[in-house]
């Protein structure tokens, strides 16, 4: 993560005013979190179309839910412990119960928090999100992908959970990458072991592969932007082909994203699956690159498991 990060709610503050200029019926409510989720230039370019309710979580959601009522897109915003846990009943009940079509942003997510504090870093957010009937579940890995989300989830009806982080790499898949939600994106054809990640640890996957392969292991890497509805036939795909499995999320491992994959596997082609996230605990105040190491979400730690995972693989 030595590369220089990005704000992400710059990128949100830009494509919703894009949004915003594209379609009349984009709505943005906050919980008085503007200039941390980034929404401030719809704010002030569409005032008429922005609502802010105050430190009032539950009620956020609950606004929005009306909005999207009338026929109307509103993007609900607020930090991700938050959304997921404090407006948990507003999300199910009022939301997604009646399969509106609110986008519910979880800004400054995962383990980006950072040094706000160990109580308010997500790390069931995912998990509680993609148990919720009608909800989608997204959690990009750069700005680039972040915004293609933005936008395509306002081309898509229903219910949304759109994970923000408070940073992350500008571009780490190419100018060519076209998100679509669903689709899993595979990096790379080795055949020991598939590292799965999502979010911010994909740029981490991405960059254990040339580590592995000095390390005579040839992996690939199988970025899952969408938790649900997910890909599962990529997984087995891949889970046929190397026959072992790495999960790698800034997130409970409980869940999560090892979680999914664990089902997915052990129903459909069952394979040796690691799981590298946070091991019932919680987050911690610190900064990200202390936390990724403190965690383990490193690419040492992916080759340490790399060669273990194998060496069960020829048992």
């Amino acid at each position: 993560m030595k590369e220089t990060l990005t704000q992400v709610k710059v990128v949100y503050g830009q494509t919703l005013v894009e949004l915003g200029d594209r379609n009349k019926d984009i709505f943005v409510v906050e919980a008085d979190l503007m200039k941390a989720s980034g929404s401030k230039p719809f704010k002030d370019k569409y005032p008429d179309r922005h609502i802010n309710v105050g430190i009032a979580e539950q009620n956020l959601v609950g606004v929005a839910a009306g909005i999207a009522s009338t026929g109307r897109i509103p993007y609900a915003c607020t930090m991700a412990n938050f959304i997921a846990k404090r407006a948990c009943d507003q999300v199910a009940m009022s939301v997604a119960y009646n399969n509106f079509n609110v986008k519910l942003i979880g800004c400054y997510a995962g383990l980006t928090q950072e040094k706000n504090g160990g109580t308010h870093i997500s790390i069931i957010d995912m998990a509680i999100m993609r148990g919720v009937p009608n909800m989608k579940v997204i959690a990009p890995s750069d700005c680039n992908e972040f915004a293609q989300a933005v936008i395509a989830i306002s081309e898509d009806h229903g219910p949304t959970y759109l994970r923000m982080p408070k940073l992350l790499k500008k571009n780490i898949f190419g100018s060519s990458y076209k998100f679509e939600i669903g689709k899993a994106y595979q990096f790379g054809k080795g055949s020991d072991v598939t590292i799965v990640s999502t979010g911010i640890t994909s740029s981490i996957a991405l960059d254990s592969l040339k580590r592995l392969k000095s390390e005579g292991i040839n992996a690939r890497v199988l970025h899952l932007p969408t938790l649900k509805p997910i890909d599962s036939e990529s997984i087995v795909k891949c889970a046929k082909e190397t026959g072992a499995i790495i999960t790698i999320e800034d997130h409970s491992v409980f869940g999560g994203l090892g979680g999914l994959v664990s089902e997915i596997v052990t129903t459909e082609y069952p394979v040796s699956t690691y799981k590298l996230g946070l091991d019932d605990s919680f987050g911690l105040t610190a900064s990200l690159d202390f936390q990724l190491n403190y965690f383990g979400l490193t690419v040492e730690n992916i080759i340490k498991n790399a060669i273990k995972i194998l060496k069960v693989k020829k048992l």
